[in-house]
C-alpha cells in the first residue's frame, strides 16, 4: 500500500529509554512529510498529465489511422480517376478516327462521283462535237452540191 504524507506525519514510534529526541524526530519527519508532499503532488499530477497525454496519443493514433485510410481512399479514387480518363479518352479517339474514316469515305465518292460527271461531261462533248462536225460536213456538203448544181444550171442558160 502507497505511502501518503499522512501517514508519514502521523506515524507514532514507541519511546524507548535510550531513544531519539522526540522534538528533532518530529522536525525530521515534519520536513520529510513536506517533502513527500511535493514529491507525492508531483507524481500525481504528473500521472495525471500521462494519462492525458496517453488519451491524446490514442487519438492521434486514431486519427493517424483515419489519414491513413483516407490517403489510400484518395490513391484509389485517383488510379479510378486516372483509369475512366484514359478508359474515356480511347473511346473519344476510337470515335474520332471513325468520323475521320467515314469523312474519307464520303469525300473520296464525291471525288469519284465528279470523276464520274467529269467523264460523262467530256463523252458528251465529245458527242456534242462529233454531231457539230456531221452537221458542219453535211452543211458543206449540201453548200458543195448547190454550188455544183448552180453552176449548171447557169451553163445550161
Amino acid at each position: 500500500m502507497p505511502m501518503t504524507p499522512n501517514d508519514i506525519r502521523n506515524k507514532e514510534f514507541r519511546k524507548g529509554v535510550r531513544g531519539y529526541q522526540t522534538e528533532e524526530v518530529e522536525k525530521f519527519l515534519d520536513s520529510v512529510s513536506k517533502e513527500f508532499e511535493v514529491l507525492y503532488t508531483e507524481n500525481f499530477e504528473l500521472r495525471e498529465k500521462v494519462k492525458h497525454f496517453e488519451q491524446e496519443l490514442n487519438q492521434y493514433k486514431q486519427l493517424e489511422g483515419t489519414l491513413q485510410q483516407t490517403m489510400v481512399l484518395a490513391q484509389q479514387t485517383a488510379e479510378e480517376v486516372k483509369q475512366s480518363a484514359r478508359h474515356e479518352a480511347e473511346l473519344m479517339l476510337k470515335t474520332t478516327e471513325q468520323e475521320k474514316s467515314q469523312r474519307l469515305f464520303e469525300a473520296q465518292k464525291k471525288v469519284d462521283e465528279v470523276n464520274e460527271e467529269i467523264e460523262e461531261l467530256r463523252k458528251r462533248r465529245e458527242l456534242i462535237r462529233t454531231q457539230l462536225k456531221s452537221f458542219l460536213r453535211a452543211q458543206l456538203d449540201l453548200a458543195d452540191a448547190f454550188n455544183k448544181g448552180y453552176e449548171i444550171s447557169a451553163e445550161v442558160s
